[in-house]
C-alpha cells in the first residue's frame, strides 16, 4: 500500500515525500513548499489513496523529514 501510494504521489509531481502507515491511515510527509499544491488537489489525492486501501489520509504539518519520522515516537 505504501509503495503504491508513494508512486502515485510522485506521479502527481510531488518531489521529496513519504507516506507513513498507521493502521489504515496514510500520513503524508511533503516538503512544506508543496503543501498548497496538495490542498489544491486534495480530492484527487483522497480518491487515489483510498483506492490503495487507506481509510483516512492525513497531511503531516511537520513536513518531510529525512531519516525516519517513525522513530520520533520512540
Amino acid at each position: 500500500m505504501v509503495e503504491d501510494a508513494e508512486n502515485i504521489m510522485h506521479d502527481l509531481v510531488f518531489s521529496n515525500l513519504r507516506v507513513r502507515l498507521h493502521g489504515k491511515i496514510a500520513r503524508i510527509e511533503l516538503i512544506p513548499e508543496e503543501f498548497e499544491k496538495a490542498v489544491s488537489i486534495r480530492h484527487r489525492i483522497l480518491e487515489v489513496l483510498q483506492g490503495c486501501g487507506f481509510s483516512y489520509i492525513a497531511l503531516d504539518l511537520k513536513g518531510y523529514r529525512n531519516g525516519g519520522s517513525m522513530d520520533e515516537m520512540l
